[in-house]
């Protein structure tokens, strides 16, 4: 504060006392002073264009297959960066995590239209083209969507949802950016059959959707129970 009594050259006193009326003029207003920044606020403005250039970088990176992104990540090894490679690696490991996951919900969808006994259901998760494929226990490979639907039809108008119970062992799930497998034992507990079927499913992505394209069903042996010695 500017104390009683306090005197200031003759050159700067105007300048100090027109300041200090600004200043005040300000406050009695509630009005805050304009500012420009100054070189000190400069490396603010470097931080935040690293940030956005750094995000832009992670946008492109999620546009890149798998392939592409192991090959970049190799690259920039062999390069000694490390800060790329470490972009590339938790892009890869974010990504193949995504495609697990989506396929592990293809999975679900697929036994969930199995369970239910419902074709529509089951026409909604099966995949277009000629190489789509269905080996039923016990029959010959069927190849073609339009006629493993009508092999679906076949199988599922026998199924009573509250009566058919079936659940899933030894769940295994492999997935790239295009393509999954799940390979499952199903455990089946319907009105006239019990059993074990050893399954594969083929996923893949059409469309932008998960797919089932193989789905491959043979008896599994049962479980051997302990021996009990008496």
């Amino acid at each position: 504060m500017m104390g009683k009594g306090m005197r200031f050259p003759a050159g700067q006193a105007a300048g100090r006392s027109s300041c200090w009326q600004a200043f005040t003029g300000h406050i009695t207003t509630g009005c805050v002073p304009s500012w420009t920044p100054t070189r000190r606020h400069l490396p603010r403005k470097v931080a935040c264009s690293a940030i956005s250039n750094a995000a832009n970088e992670s946008e492109a990176d999620e546009d890149l297959s798998l392939a592409e992104l192991r090959q970049k990540l190799d690259v920039a090894l062999k390069q000694e960066d490390y800060s790329a490679a470490a972009r590339f690696r938790d892009a890869l490991q974010h990504k193949s995590v995504d495609a697990k996951l989506a396929v592990e919900d293809a999975n679900r969808a697929f036994y969930a239209a199995f369970r239910s006994g419902n074709v529509k259901e089951m026409e909604s998760i099966v995949g277009q083209g000629e190489h789509v494929q269905v080996v039923h226990p016990g029959s010959n490979c069927i190849a073609g969507r339009e006629a493993v639907i009508e092999s679906w039809r076949s199988l599922l108008v026998n199924v009573r949802p509250r009566a058919f119970k079936l659940a899933l062992e030894d769940v295994r799930v492999w997935a790239n950016d295009t393509c999954g497998t799940v390979t499952c034992v199903e455990v089946i507990n319907a009105d006239d059959s019990t059993g074990r079927i050893a399954a594969t499913n083929v996923f893949e992505k059409q469309g932008g959707r998960w797919v089932l394209i193989v789905h491959h069903g043979s008896p599994a042996p049962p479980l051997k129970r302990p021996r009990v010695i008496q």
